[in-house]
């Protein structure tokens, strides 16, 4: 080893005597590169002077902070800190008990709306309807049954309620178009309502007609002035029971039907309905089979139901002359519309040609 470096401790000196001479070599040597080892520390750590140097180099340390409470010292007395935590446990409080009332609130107030709103949507009446080309039959909440003809509509309130669970004085329905009627006994009447009349029954069978009126321009006369429609009348004939007819706005006028086959036409609400007469119910029924029947009535009302019958459009030509000269047709069974075309232009003679929408039908030529 050189001369600078320490001689070697009496605890390591002994304990080299036990190595052999390599070892005694090697550790020699390790020795001499760490020039020396300090002396084992024999006193224990002082944390206070250790701190009073840290503070003496770095002074910041020891500041005192702005809230007058020492660095690196305890937390205050627990009475010191009860008044701050108690504050802030009870504003949070305060707010939860407002936010549960204005849930409460809000939850009234949805109620209310969704009651309201589901009341009104209960007292909207029920509409079932037959669309052009269509027939449909509906199953009434009492048990009756009404067979709609293409291009009807029937409202009634549901249930037959004026609200719910309290049953109204009547069953109504209102009517607008032709449907045949399979009415159940009951304790409260139960009357149809059309733009001109009002039937009232208890239980029976019975067909009702009551197309709106005719718009189409040939209905009007040479001088502009518009015709009356019989279209436009409601027409009720009986197969089984009783019925009462009125008019809309003179119910006491009334005329029994009590007879099958019994018929009774009301021209409009405020006229008085025909006395019972005796009729064909075939030509009444004959839709009920997919047939097609008109009795006596004028050609523009035949067309109008044509067009409901088979969804298409009918024309009639300005060269077509008494528009509303009477027309009779029976098909008991399921006829298409350019047969009934046929006949009815061979009967009146006229011709018909086929267009993007149906058919128009035009007169015949001159000596045909």
């Amino acid at each position: 080893m050189s001369n600078d470096t320490p001689s070697l401790p009496d605890f390591l000196e002994e304990r080299l005597q036990e190595e052999s001479p390599e070892g005694r070599s090697s550790l020699g040597a390790v020795w001499e590169l760490l020039g020396g080892a300090d002396a084992p520390a024999t006193e224990e750590a002082d944390p206070d002077a250790a701190w009073d140097a840290l503070t003496e180099a770095h002074p910041e340390l020891d500041a005192t902070p702005a809230n007058g409470t020492a660095s690196g010292t305890a937390p205050q007395t627990e009475q010191t800190e009860a008044a701050p935590k108690s504050r802030r446990r009870q504003r949070p409080a305060r707010r939860s008990r407002r936010a549960h009332s204005w849930r409460v609130a809000m939850g009234l107030a949805v109620a209310t709306l969704v009651l309201a709103g589901g009341l009104w949507l209960w007292r909207q009446p029920v509409t079932i309807t037959a669309p052009p080309g269509q027939q449909r039959t509906a199953a009434l909440p009492d048990g009756s049954t009404a067979h709609l003809n293409s291009g009807t509509t029937l409202t009634y309130r549901r249930g037959f309620q004026s609200w719910p669970f309290v049953d109204a004085a009547r069953r109504a329905v209102e009517l607008g178009g032709e449907a045949f009627f399979e009415v159940e006994d009951g304790d409260r009447p139960f009357l149809i309502e059309t733009a001109s009349a009002e039937v009232a029954v208890t239980g029976t069978r019975f067909n009702v007609r009551a197309r709106p009126g005719n718009a189409r321009p040939e209905n009007a006369d040479r001088d502009g002035a518009r015709l009356a429609d019989p279209a436009a009348a409601t027409e009720v004939t009986l197969v089984a029971g009783r019925v009462e007819v009125a008019a809309r706005t003179r119910p006491e006028r009334r005329v029994v039907l009590s007879e099958p086959g019994a018929r009774s036409q009301v021209a409009g609400p405020d006229a008085t309905p025909t006395p019972p007469e005796r009729a064909a119910p075939k030509y009444a029924l004959a839709w009920r089979n997919g047939g097609f029947a008109a009795q006596a009535r004028p050609l523009t009302s035949v067309l109008q139901d044509l067009e409901r019958r088979f969804d298409a459009t009918l024309r009639l030509h300005d060269s077509v002359e008494e528009t509303r000269a009477p027309v009779s047709l029976y098909y008991p069974e399921a006829p298409d519309l350019e047969t009934i075309l046929h006949d009815l232009c061979t009967a009146r003679n006229l011709n018909y040609r086929p267009t993007s929408r149906g058919f128009e039908l035009f007169a015949a030529p001159a000596g045909r």
